[in-house]
C-alpha cells in the first residue's frame, strides 16, 4: 500500500521486570496509627485494673460521669424548713418569661391566620419578622419589651383597619399580646 518497502526486521524492546507489591505510604501510616491506638487502649485498660494507682486519680470516663455514691467528705447540711413569711419559695424559678411564651403563641396564631386566609401573606411575613426580632433578644430590658409589645399592638390595629387582618383574628392577636407582660 505504501511505496516504501517493509524491511521485515522486528525491533525488540526490553520489558522492565515487574516490581514487587507496592505498599503506599499512606496505608503504612494508617497501620502504624492503628497499632499505636490499640496499644494505648490496652495500656490504659491495664492501668485501670491495677491497684497501684492513687484513689484520687480518675480515668477520663470516670471523671465525666457522676459519682455513684455521695462523697463522704461533705457533711450533710441542716437547712430549716422555710417559714410561710420567708421570701424564699420552694417553687423553681420560671425559666422563660411570660412574654416569650406569649410571643410564641402569637407567632403560631399569625401563621395559622395566614393559612386560613385571615391574615394577608405579606402582613404575616411582616408580623413574623417583628416577632422573631423580639424573640432573638430575650435579655432586653423591660422598657424595650413593653415598647415592642406596644409596637405589635399598633401594627396589628393598623393592618386590621386596612383590611389585611380579619377582625376576629386581630382581636385574638391583641388578646394574646395582653398576656405578654413580665
Amino acid at each position: 500500500m505504501t511505496s516504501e518497502r517493509d524491511t521485515g526486521e522486528w525491533r525488540s524492546e526490553e520489558l522492565r521486570p515487574a516490581r514487587g507489591p507496592n505498599l503506599p505510604w499512606l496505608a503504612l501510616a494508617g497501620v502504624v496509627a492503628t497499632v499505636v491506638a490499640a496499644a494505648t487502649m490496652v495500656i490504659g485498660i491495664g492501668d485501670s485494673l491495677g491497684d497501684d494507682r492513687p484513689p484520687s486519680r480518675l480515668l477520663p470516663l470516670q471523671a465525666a460521669s457522676p459519682p455513684t455514691t455521695p462523697p463522704a467528705s461533705s457533711p450533710p447540711e441542716d437547712t430549716p424548713p422555710p417559714t410561710p413569711g420567708s421570701s424564699k419559695s420552694s417553687e423553681p424559678p420560671i425559666s422563660e418569661p411570660p412574654i416569650y411564651e406569649a410571643l410564641l403563641r402569637l407567632h403560631f396564631a399569625v401563621d395559622e391566620g395566614v393559612e386560613q386566609g385571615d391574615v394577608r401573606d405579606d402582613v404575616g411575613i411582616d408580623l413574623t419578622n417583628v416577632i422573631e426580632r423580639i424573640l432573638d433578644h430575650p435579655g432586653a430590658p423591660p422598657e424595650h419589651r413593653d415598647a415592642d409589645v406596644a409596637h405589635l399592638h399598633h401594627k396589628i390595629a393598623t393592618r386590621a383597619r386596612e383590611g389585611a387582618i380579619d377582625d376576629d383574628r386581630a382581636r385574638e392577636l391583641h388578646r394574646i399580646l395582653e398576656h405578654a407582660t413580665d
